[in-house]
């Protein structure tokens, strides 16, 4: 037996998540690696790199069967642990996941959000019957997750962020109020909504501006945020995603659309207060409005934030419950 937990991640790194939760690992003493298929945008983050050709088609299955089945072959043996994230395994069809039940090893499919939200059950009934665990980022998408026979149950880790990377700025509000807003998909995060809002409080003689960040290399939007006194994520999912937790870690006060009962479940089962503030399209205007009118309170809600994404999100905290779902779920094989 090997002195460590070996612990393989594969083969997305879903907005880095699946990076810091491997470096967490390796930071509280496991031996975790990162494989990917290709190289995401703006970030690569991984240990192994397949380098694989996108798309279908039997042409580039001839191409990346072969490098799939040797990288298979060659980290077997080397890991005691394979955690798949986004539902998608080493081989096609997870024609892999038999052979590593049968050689003890442990499976845990790691889900982030759309890919179980709302899913029906014959998509992962397959997968889930050959999980040992199935990790899923927050109670918000819990509540919304296929439940089906002979399936794991299903352990809330949240998503973790290396707080080294991310230096606090927390706001210092003067005469204007900077607003960052960085939406991926407008509709999703509801910009139409933030740009009304925005535009109606400046008719008002709010003393606003609004940066709106999008097709934005990572370091250059890094820069944009760390300037701001006010971050709006999202007003339609019900739950913070890694843009959220990216502003928290900035010491930034952030807005975005929070599920109540999910709110709930999470403050008791982490036991920490989420100071992110709730608003949806219709409260938004009258939202930044208060705030507006006590500026110093974005500076307390900033040093809060900080304190709670340190407790909830940082790599190594996250690290330490991955760890526990292992031993619960009879993974760790006694490390």
């Amino acid at each position: 037996m090997a002195d460590r937990l070996r612990i393989l991640h594969a083969p997305l790194n879903i907005a880095g998540g699946p990076e810091a939760l491997s470096a967490g690992l390796n930071a509280i003493g496991c031996e975790s690696r990162l494989l990917v298929f290709t190289r995401q945008p703006f970030r690569d983050g991984s240990d192994i790199n397949l380098h694989l050709r996108q798309g279908g088609g039997p042409a580039n299955l001839a191409l990346n069967l072969p490098k799939q089945a040797l990288a298979f072959g060659r980290t077997l043996p080397a890991f005691d642990v394979f955690q798949f994230h986004f539902g998608v395994t080493l081989l096609p069809k997870r024609v892999n996941l038999p052979l590593l039940g049968r050689l003890g090893k442990g499976r845990v499919f790691h889900f982030w959000g759309s890919d179980i939200r709302d899913a029906p059950v014959a998509k992962w009934d397959y997968a889930l019957r050959h999980a040992d665990a199935a990790i899923i980022g927050s109670y918000a998408t819990v509540h919304r997750a296929p439940r089906g026979s002979w399936w794991p149950p299903y352990d809330v880790v949240p998503p973790g962020i290396d707080l080294g990377l991310w230096r606090p700025a927390v706001p210092e509000p003067q005469r204007t109020i900077r607003i960052v807003h960085a939406p991926s998909r407008r509709r999703s995060k509801g910009t139409e909504a933030v740009l009304e809002a925005v535009q109606a409080l400046k008719a008002e003689g709010a003393p606003i501006e609004l940066d709106l960040v999008e097709n934005t290399p990572n370091d250059e939007a890094r820069l944009r945020y760390a300037a701001a006194d006010l971050v709006i994520d999202q007003l339609n999912v019900g739950w913070y995603g890694l843009f959220s937790i990216e502003a928290m870690a900035l010491g930034k006060p952030c807005i975005v659309r929070l599920d109540r009962e999910a709110a709930a479940e999470t403050e008791d089962a982490f036991g920490h207060r989420i100071p992110l503030i709730s608003a949806d399209a219709d409260t938004l205007a009258a939202t930044i409005r208060d705030l507006v009118a006590e500026p110093a309170r974005l500076s307390e809600i900033g040093r809060a934030s900080r304190a709670y994404v340190e407790a909830v999100h940082s790599h190594t905290a996250v690290a330490e419950r991955m760890l526990d779902v292992y031993r619960r779920r009879g993974i760790a094989h006694g490390f």
